[in-house]
């Protein structure tokens, strides 16, 4: 089944292939290969990504929240892609420091005592010192997970251990301090 509309795929077809075809023949031969995900995606109705992880402390997620960024509070977590566990929620002056972001991630390293088997972050300038430490400490390793396999970057929108966290900590905790926040900026209370 395509996971890509009519558009998409006749886009791709004028672009990479000596044949040319109409958006209308495009359609028409999708809905007879794929009936299925046309009448999905005609309906609107998203197939939700099936996430799997093989147990605790397999996949390290970790992001920034930056919805208090502008007060002068930067966020940092990390959460185990299998319990949604948080294993660090830090609060510091900057998100965008890799050395702070570093630190978190050595303090987590030492405290646990050994090391993390794959780590998930955003291709952000604060998690290149995470990315460069984690290559380096399974780089020497024999298993699947080693060296360059170790950390995985993606988009941070795509990092749904981390989003789910985000609305969680947004409803519960920073939507009252954003408020907060913005009604002292707008009392002259706060610069």
């Amino acid at each position: 089944m395509a996971v890509c509309g009519y558009k998409t795929i006749w886009k791709l077809v004028n672009t990479t292939t000596n044949v040319k075809v109409t958006q209308e023949t495009t359609r028409c031969v999708c809905k007879v290969i794929d009936p299925e995900g046309v009448a999905l995606r005609s309906a609107h109705r998203l197939r939700r990504r099936v996430y799997t992880n093989k147990g605790p402390n397999f996949t390290i997620h970790i992001d920034a929240y930056n919805k208090l960024k502008p007060f002068g509070i930067a966020i940092h977590v990390a959460v185990d892609g299998f319990s949604r566990c948080v294993l660090w929620l830090e609060a510091c002056y900057s998100n965008n420091d890799h050395r702070i972001i570093a630190g978190f991630f050595i303090n987590f390293v030492k405290r646990i005592g050994r090391l993390l088997r794959l780590v998930r972050g955003d291709a952000g300038t604060e998690n290149v010192w995470v990315r460069a430490m984690q290559i380096a400490f399974r780089f020497n390793d024999r298993a699947n997970m080693s060296g360059m396999n170790s950390y995985t970057t993606g988009r941070s929108t795509g990092n749904q251990r981390i989003e789910r966290f985000w609305v969680n900590l947004r409803v519960k905790f920073t939507v009252f301090w954003r408020n907060y926040f913005k009604d002292m900026v707008d009392s002259s209370l706060l610069d």
